[in-house]
């Protein structure tokens, strides 16, 4: 016998051992037959079939990351422009049954928006309504602290080629400490390959996908994520996928509306003031600024004793005709004592 043989039922025999031992844990253990284990594939219904044939024909949200340079002025030729981010941008829309703060945003497979708890925190403690200026500031802000930390992290991985140059003696020293707590962190997880630290292509791969991931999130203020609904509709002579907010935010019937903007509607727009009062007004919601329900609690505190005593006007004015009754006969009889005497 060969060794080509030997070789060849030695493997067959390990196979073999290996088929026994497989099937007999999966008997005693996971009692198999009976038990056949996950399915493959999840069986979906028709409602969910139908949502996930939606999503795979969405499109999606491009981006590039890091922005392109794009100067408009002869200074920033020379010393760069500040990155722009592509963000998904609410179209407002007024409708005279839908109401006037409606909006849709363009429907995308990576669009994503916050948690609805987070959204409803930030409108209910931070009084953040329609404007959402302050969000998208801090939201630029987050997009320019992220690509100023990748060309920091870059910077630094391009600083080693150069043999010459200490990384470790000032003016580099500076540079390289902002991002030592990161190094130090991913150094004992991130994998050596060949001898090459991949730390910092991973944390260039995670900040790039970080800061771009901010060109995707859409703010929904005052209305939550969830109240948000598939759609179509005509834009630039085609239609669009899109994702509608209509009608009234659910956080105006749990939540008092803004003072701010009540007082907007009762000072500037009279016709919001009445469109939410006529369509609105079975709700017990609260459209009049605060000012306004205050004057008209003290002036019902004023006028409330006044109209708990006309219930008494019947018995208050038979009594003071009794009583002028007896007093003109009194004074009657006076008289008359007089012209007689």
């Amino acid at each position: 016998m060969t060794l080509a043989n030997k070789i060849l039922d030695f493997k067959v025999v390990f196979v073999s051992g290996l088929e026994s031992l497989t099937e007999q844990i999966a008997t005693k253990v996971f009692h198999y037959p009976q038990n056949l284990g996950m399915s493959i594939t999840p069986e979906y219904d028709a409602k969910q079939q139908s949502m996930v044939d939606y999503l795979s024909q969405l499109p999606v949200h491009q981006t590039n990351f890091p922005p392109p340079a794009a100067p408009a002025t002869l200074s920033q030729v020379f010393f760069g422009n500040f990155p722009d981010m592509s963000r998904i941008d609410r179209t407002f829309y007024e409708h005279k049954s839908d109401g006037f703060y409606n909006f849709y945003v363009p429907n995308y497979k990576n669009i994503f928006f916050l948690p609805d708890w987070f959204s409803q925190w930030l409108q209910t403690n931070f009084n953040i309504s329609v404007d959402t200026t302050s969000l998208e500031i801090i939201q630029q802000s987050l997009f320019l602290g992220l690509i100023g930390f990748f060309f920091l992290v870059e910077f630094r991985m391009k600083l080693y080629w150069f043999l010459t140059i200490n990384p470790y003696t000032r003016p580099w020293i500076y540079l390289i400490s902002l991002t030592d707590w990161i190094q130090d962190f991913m150094t004992g997880l991130s994998p050596v390959m060949l001898g090459v630290d991949l730390t910092a292509p991973i944390i260039l791969g995670l900040t790039g996908k970080l800061a771009d991931s901010l060109n995707h999130l859409v703010f929904t203020m005052p209305f939550l994520p969830s109240e948000g609904q598939p759609g179509k509709m005509m834009i630039d002579n085609e239609v669009q996928d899109v994702i509608l907010f209509r009608y009234l935010p659910s956080l105006w019937f749990t939540d008092p509306i803004p003072n701010q903007l009540r007082e907007f509607w009762y000072t500037e727009r009279l016709d919001i003031l009445n469109f939410m009062k006529k369509n609105y007004a079975n709700l017990d919601i609260e459209f009049l600024p605060d000012r306004i329900l205050k004057d008209l609690s003290q002036h019902q505190q004023i006028t409330k004793p006044l109209a708990d005593n006309l219930s008494h006007l019947p018995e208050l004015s038979s009594n003071l005709i009794c009583k002028l009754s007896v007093n003109s006969d009194h004074i009657f009889n006076i008289v008359m004592d007089k012209f007689i005497t």
